[in-house]
């Protein structure tokens, strides 16, 4: 018995293992960028007092190397074309939760197969919103 609840525990340990190392890998990846960011500063502001030239204005060290919420906004860009992607996945999902519910064996499944029809018909209306704001 002990062994069968540790093997349907190991996807979950397993994933929280890849989570923790991908989040640990970002991090340090991101203070290395900081402190890359901070030393060529540092190396500007030695080379300009040196030369006597007035020095460069230090940014902003609170902001941790975070782009502000309307810089995020400005920077954001929405392709024109989303709607035809988003349609689409949604018209193949809806296609295949609609075939796969209805040649199911359950008396349930049979009964609720046309609940793969609502994402067809997202996507369609999707695919028409693009078609009459183009």
């Amino acid at each position: 018995m002990g062994q069968d609840v540790f093997f349907y525990q190991l996807p979950g340990i397993a994933f929280t293992i890849v989570a923790a190392t991908f989040a640990l890998v970002w991090r340090q990846q991101n203070l290395q960028r900081y402190r890359t960011r901070l030393e060529l500063i540092q190396k500007e502001r030695l080379i300009a007092m040196e030369k006597g030239v007035p020095m460069p204005e230090l940014p902003d060290y609170d902001s941790g190397g975070r782009p502000s919420i309307e810089s995020v906004v400005s920077a954001l860009r929405v392709h024109p074309r989303w709607p035809l992607g988003a349609g689409a996945i949604l018209i193949c999902g809806g296609i295949g939760t609609t075939i796969a519910l209805a040649l199911s064996r359950e008396a349930y499944h049979s009964n609720v197969w046309s609940m793969g029809l609502i994402p067809v018909f997202v996507g369609v209306g999707l695919f028409l919103h693009y078609r009459l704001t183009r």
